[in-house]
């Protein structure tokens, strides 16, 4: 019996994880949500806190990072 509602637990907290209403984001690296722009930050922290897994979040975190990375190269 302990089996059969432990299974039933994960499965509800696995269906509730799926559905945790974050935008979908066409290009993470020009964020645009509700045809509004904001940046990656922004949206980060108005639809990212305490998601974690979020397949969107996570591809707004990955061009947040290479984003930061770029820039002028200086020369010597």
């Amino acid at each position: 019996m302990k089996k059969l509602w432990f299974a039933a637990l994960s499965t509800a907290a696995l269906l509730t994880a799926c559905s945790d209403d974050v935008p979908t984001v066409e290009d993470p690296h020009n964020v645009v949500v509700d045809g509004e722009k904001m940046t990656q930050a922004d949206f980060l922290q108005k639809h990212c806190v305490a998601k974690t897994g979020n397949e969107n979040c996570e591809k707004v975190k990955n061009a947040m990072s290479k984003d930061a990375t770029k820039g002028a190269v200086p020369r010597f």
